[in-house]
């Protein structure tokens, strides 16, 4: 314990060094990610006493705090999860509304409307074999559209699920990291002084984890942070638990399986699925599991509906391979199916005879009448009977059945848009608010800088003072 006046001196002089080298640390750190302001916490060493009474020993540093607001940072966590999962389904379904690009002169509208104008032209020449063509190309086209808006979908999904898979690598690595870190605040702040450095590599690894599944942090009493997604505990001390990305089991025979298989976090060693998590992976499997399939499952109920009305229709009508009544009774328009693999939108094709050859195409409806169009002008009425597909309730005609599709996708990505403006803008909030608290402000540590400068130089008097004193009083001994 330093006394007099060289020994207070010294725990000055000492002191405000250290001090200015904590506000040379925030100096140098201002532009640093997930850097919190540092600051010198003095102290008056404790007095000495005397039968006059008590004397002081100077001053010490007893901690270097770090300034930090648990209660900000949560809230910017949990703004900055929502705002990146609210981002991340807005670009996933910007992404299916551009699969189908509608409108477009290339889109499906478009190629139904030249199908059922195919059919108005051959009732107009029944008898035409270039008309058929036309139905068959058209028909051929419908179907290609159909099976390329499948891959395209199957394509998406597929990349969304490894993006799933590779940031559930980057979670893994993130919570090892905040177990690592419990583990080295706990040894370092054993003594009573704060890790600021170490801390702040914790939250900063935090911050991303609630990024990308929405992960929240509660503090404990040792000083170690429990981090938690979708109300299970990912990190707890030093032990970190691993997620893994699963495909839920499909369904046992004789069900269909569907062409979408369900994907499941499992936290650990648990066999039971994690309930929905937020941010990045949250609103990337929610588009994998929700979004993708019901897409999926509406163009298969539009391409089943398509098919069942259009062969319906076209058994009733009857071709003539040599333009000499009686005339063979048409089959199938497009491929049936069976009850084991139905039509679906990517199985949707034109019947294999019909692909072949288009004098299969009926046109007419009256076995002895070569030249009667009746079939051909009911296919041409298909485009606008009423309750042709029907799925979930919802009811209407092939084209405005299609365009519902796209109007609710484009529903929710604008929804999409509107969250992810709206969590951007709390999330900008909540860390101008943190930054105000554990942000460096350089002219505040310019002010701090002077002042432990002018307290340093004083202490230097004070120490020369001392010392001419020292020398007065040998000099009188002389």
């Amino acid at each position: 314990m330093p006394t007099g006046l060289l020994g207070i001196g010294r725990s000055a002089l000492m002191t405000q060094q250290r001090a200015l080298q904590v506000v040379s640390q925030n100096i140098a750190n201002v532009e640093t990610p997930g850097y919190s302001r540092q600051e010198a916490v003095l102290t008056a060493n404790t007095p000495v006493r005397f039968p006059w009474g008590n004397l002081g020993t100077g001053v010490s540093i007893v901690d270097i705090a770090r300034r930090r607001d648990q209660l900000l940072d949560t809230a910017f966590r949990d703004n900055e999860g929502r705002a990146a999962g609210a981002d991340t389904r807005r670009g996933l379904l910007a992404g299916i509304e551009n699969i189908f690009g509608e409108p477009s002169d290339r889109g499906m509208s478009t190629a139904l409307d030249k199908f059922w104008s195919a059919w108005s032209d051959l009732a107009a020449n029944p008898s035409s074999s270039a008309a058929r063509n036309v139905v068959q190309q058209r028909g051929r086209e419908v179907a290609q559209l159909f099976n390329n808006y499948d891959r395209q979908l199957t394509s998406m999904r597929d990349q969304a699920i490894a993006r799933v898979t590779n940031t559930i690598t980057q979670v893994n690595d993130l919570a090892q990291q905040v177990a690592d870190l419990n583990g080295r605040i706990l040894a370092s702040e054993a003594g009573g002084q704060t890790a600021g450095d170490l801390r702040d590599a914790r939250d900063l690894a935090i911050d991303k984890l609630s990024t990308l599944v929405g992960a929240s942090a509660t503090p404990n009493a040792d000083g170690t942070l429990t981090v938690t997604i979708a109300n299970a505990t990912l990190v707890d001390n030093t032990t970190a638990r691993p997620l893994t990305v699963r495909f839920q089991q499909p369904p046992a025979p004789p069900a269909l399986v569907p062409a979408d298989l369900d994907i499941e976090l499992r936290l650990g060693t648990s066999l039971d699925a994690l309930p929905p998590t937020g941010g990045l992976v949250g609103a990337t499997m929610t588009v994998i599991n929700t979004d993708i399939p019901d897409m999926r499952t509406r163009l298969d109920a539009m391409a089943s509906a398509i098919a069942s009305e259009v062969n319906t229709l076209h058994r009733t009508g009857y071709t003539f391979p040599t333009n000499v009544p009686p005339g063979v009774a048409a089959g199938d328009f497009f491929d049936p199916g069976s009850v084991t693999q139905p039509v679906t939108a990517a199985t949707f094709k034109l019947l294999k005879d019909i692909d072949d050859d288009a004098s299969g195409i009926a046109a007419s409806t009256n076995q002895n009448g070569p030249t009667d169009n009746a079939l051909a002008l009911a296919m041409a009425q298909l485009k606008d009977k009423p309750n042709t597909v029907s799925f979930g309730g919802e009811q209407g005609t092939f084209l405005s059945f299609f365009r519902s599709s796209m109007t609710r996708v484009g529903l929710a990505t604008s929804r999409a848009t509107e969250d992810a403006e709206a969590y951007k803008a709390l999330a900008l909030q909540a860390e101008n608010r943190r930054q105000e608290v554990s942000g460096v402000n350089l002219d505040e540590e310019l002010v701090s800088m002077m002042r432990f400068q002018q307290a340093y130089a004083a202490a230097a008097k004070l120490i020369t003072t001392a010392d001419e004193m020292m020398q007065t009083v040998l000099t009188l001994k002389q």
